[in-house]
């Protein structure tokens, strides 16, 4: 059964009856979103006959993997979720519950930035407007997710729109709390691997802001740019499907 975009999203309830009674290869995915990815990687290892599955989320992969991992089923079932604050963590620090598989970047949108090297579908100009956007963003972005790390209430999924075209936004945001340090080593962090570890929505939207813009003869959509990057193959498409394999082999 391949994953569908137009179904309603069954529960976590019908997905755990469901695997309890499957006989085939089953990979749980995150959402509807990752469909453009997955389904290259069903392509590419057709011969395992892999029946995709979004869970909606990553709270209900992992949940699902913890009532999996509690009874015996006849299927192999594989767990993939984005990294998504995980990419931060410390060498060594594996976050990751074991038995499931990750992204390598923040997202899956991450390593299809990178596979389909986006960026060079800019032209000159486009791309020094596409830098400015994000050094702006990454000055914020740090902080905010600074502050989700260090426990806090922070709004760092807020989209790129409003962050760089709401300057009060802006400012309020990026002001220091009484005693608060602003977080220069991970802003350099992040700036020097901003493809791998800003959160892929956001670096994809900052993209988009150029490849939607009045005047260009040529635009892409979000969804083209993800199958665009899926298309390539790349290093990170590669990855995974090597993971995949490791866990049927």
């Amino acid at each position: 059964m391949s994953m569908r975009t137009d179904k309603p999203q069954v529960t976590t309830d019908e997905l755990f009856e469901l695997l309890k009674r499957t006989s085939l290869t089953t990979i749980l995915v995150e959402g509807k979103d990752d469909i453009i990815f997955y389904r290259k990687i069903e392509e590419e290892l057709r011969e395992y006959n892999i029946d995709m599955l979004p869970a909606g989320n990553k709270n209900s992969v992992l949940e699902l993997r913890d009532r999996i991992s509690q009874i015996s089923v006849l299927a192999t079932v594989i767990f993939i979720v984005d990294k998504d604050l995980w990419v931060h963590s410390n060498p060594g620090e594996d976050l990751c519950p074991v038995g499931v598989l990750t992204t390598d970047g923040y997202s899956i949108e991450n390593d299809l930035f990178a596979d389909g090297d986006i960026e060079a579908l800019l032209d000159t100009r486009e791309l020094d407007q596409y830098h400015s956007d994000i050094v702006k963003f990454l000055k914020w972005y740090a902080l905010a997710v600074s502050r989700a790390l260090h426990g806090k209430d922070s709004a760092f999924r807020t989209h790129p729109g409003k962050v760089l075209d709401d300057i009060d936004f802006y400012l309020e945001q990026t002001k220091l709390s009484e005693g608060e340090a602003y977080p220069v080593d991970l802003l350099d962090f992040i700036k020097t691997n901003y493809k791998r570890v800003l959160r892929g929505k956001s670096l994809i939207a900052i993209a988009q802001r150029r490849f939607s813009a009045n005047g260009r003869d040529v635009k892409h959509s979000t969804k083209q740019l993800i199958a665009f990057g899926a298309s390539r193959r790349g290093e990170n498409f590669r990855r995974i499907c090597k993971l995949i394999r490791g866990e049927l082999a």
